[in-house]
């Protein structure tokens, strides 16, 4: 196979068994893939992250199949949608019987690491600490997930103990964190993910990032009327413990130009310490050997479809669609445009480690490293509670190239779910999604082919119907104290 031969290339001579790369997978929570510089943002949010992008193959269409944490990282791990790993909201571990990446690289031999910044990742939690020989999720940051203090680890300390994990740094024996000592064994390849917090809300960058000044103030306006167009599918809704005090305008008005600021310097920051990872990393000369590969769970709304500085509602670009650099030593970099989800990227990654991937979902993308599949293939992603108006209970969507089909589903009875809107873009000249083509949709819309795709994908879901009531009967039977801190973090 092509990409097989490419991969010897870059790894050395054709004549040896192939060298076992190490694999660095980086995760950011909340990270809109138009806010760094490598996509075309302007305030130079991202340098080190830009730098890393022109070493790498940036994806252009990456897209989660859930704007969650948890669903879309046991997404991640397991090459599996939502409705097939059965991880549906948060606070719902993995089931055990589910196989991940990690568990596929450390039978290959790798040492396996995951240091995770953020609350709803912990085992008990989420499930995913199997096969992992370090597993750490100690938080020891206090601040920035407000109203009850949740805590977190932010990018700093994440770096901290990703540099003890391997071997870069000594412990520090007065640390109130994990790792204590390093997980790497002699010549052993490796294998370490990292799920930086920064920059889900609050947003609250150190003050040396806290860079950015908008032009001028951007007041939130008052919500519409009920029964006008804007209001026909969308709630108002703005996620006011995630407004910064300097956001807010003597008017008692929110700038949300000045949150955007916010958010932007968060990004800043964690850009600031991959950076600093990703330089211990080149002068250790571990980077010559380490397969990176870059991404998010998913995004962030930020003001589109009346929705401000929160993810959980929608299926919409702006917290589907996620950040994707792969950098493959000895391989050349350059840009894919071909359809790709958070799904692909566990077989993808075992491919490129020469690592056997058959336990796993999803469809190995390896050979995109050698050039671009020009043939759109459809990726999915859903929202399965709280979809706004119209009676909608969850929400469905496919991408197709540069098209998008939405549609979204009522309860005519618990067995029964119905249609009840659909949306068509066209991502090219609207990326923003702010004009429906749906009622007269352009001929060169492949919105035939996108509803089957879409059907497909809904009768692969065994729980369709039902999973609205599901997870509220799920969401009934949490403790007191774990609905408070998912209230907390935007849940």
């Amino acid at each position: 196979m092509k990409r097989v031969a490419l991969a010897l290339l870059a790894l050395g001579s054709c004549s040896r068994a192939p060298e076992r790369l190490n694999v660095l997978l980086i995760t950011v929570d909340t990270l809109r893939a138009d806010h760094l510089g490598c996509y075309g943002d302007a305030r130079n949010t991202s340098p080190n992250l830009d730098a890393l992008a022109r070493e790498s193959l940036r994806f252009t269409h990456a897209q989660s199949p859930r704007a969650k944490t948890t669903p879309a990282i046991a997404s991640l791990l397991s090459g599996r949608y939502p409705h097939e790993h059965g991880v549906r909201d948060l606070a719902q571990p993995l089931a055990s019987t589910v196989p991940l990446l990690q568990e596929s690289l450390h039978g290959a031999g790798y040492r396996t690491g995951a240091i995770v910044g953020n609350w709803v990742l912990a085992d008990e939690r989420a499930g995913l600490a199997r096969g992992f020989d370090a597993w750490c999720e100690s938080l020891p940051d206090q601040n920035g997930v407000p109203p009850y203090d949740t805590p977190q680890r932010t990018a700093r300390s994440l770096v901290d103990g990703a540099l003890v994990a391997l071997g870069l740094d000594a412990p520090q024996s007065d640390a109130d964190f994990e790792p204590r000592a390093g997980f790497v064994v002699g010549d052993a390849p490796w294998f370490l993910w990292m799920h930086f917090m920064d920059p889900h809300g609050a947003y609250e960058p150190p003050r040396e990032h806290d860079l950015f000044v908008s032009d001028a103030p951007d007041p939130i306006p008052p919500p519409p009327e009920r029964g006008t167009m804007q209001g026909a599918l969308h709630n108002y809704r703005v996620a006011d413990y995630n407004v910064p005090s300097d956001a807010r305008l003597a008017d008692g008005t929110i700038d949300a130009a000045r949150v955007r600021d916010r958010y932007d310097g968060e990004i800043h920051y964690a850009d600031a310490e991959i950076g600093r990872l990703l330089g211990r990393l080149r002068d250790s000369g571990m980077l010559e050997h380490t397969l990176i590969v870059f991404t998010a769970d998913h995004g962030e709304s930020l003001g589109e479809h009346m929705y401000w500085f929160e993810h959980g509602v929608y299926a919409y670009e702006n917290t589907c669609r996620v950040p994707l650099l792969v950098r493959v030593p000895g391989a050349r970099a350059g840009v894919r445009d071909a359809d790709i989800s958070l799904v692909d990227l566990a077989p993808t990654i075992c491919e490129l480690a020469h690592v056997p991937h058959g336990a796993l979902g999803g469809r190995s993308r390896a050979a995109l490293i050698e050039h671009d599949d020009a043939e759109p293939t459809p990726v999915f992603c859903e929202k399965v509670e709280r979809a706004g108006e119209a009676g909608a209970v969850q929400i469905k969507a496919v991408r197709l190239g540069d098209w998008k089909l939405i549609e979204r589903f009522a309860n005519k009875s618990p067995a029964e779910i119905v249609l009840v809107s659909e949306e068509l873009y066209d991502l090219r000249a609207d990326p923003l999604e702010a004009r429906d083509l749906s009622t007269t949709p352009p001929s060169a819309a492949p919105l035939q082919g996108m509803r089957r795709e879409l059907a497909h994908f809904i009768a692969a879901d065994r729980d369709f119907a039902s999973i609205a009531s599901l997870l509220q009967r799920r969401h009934e039977q949490l403790d007191a104290q774990s609905l408070r801190t998912l209230h907390a973090l935007g849940y």
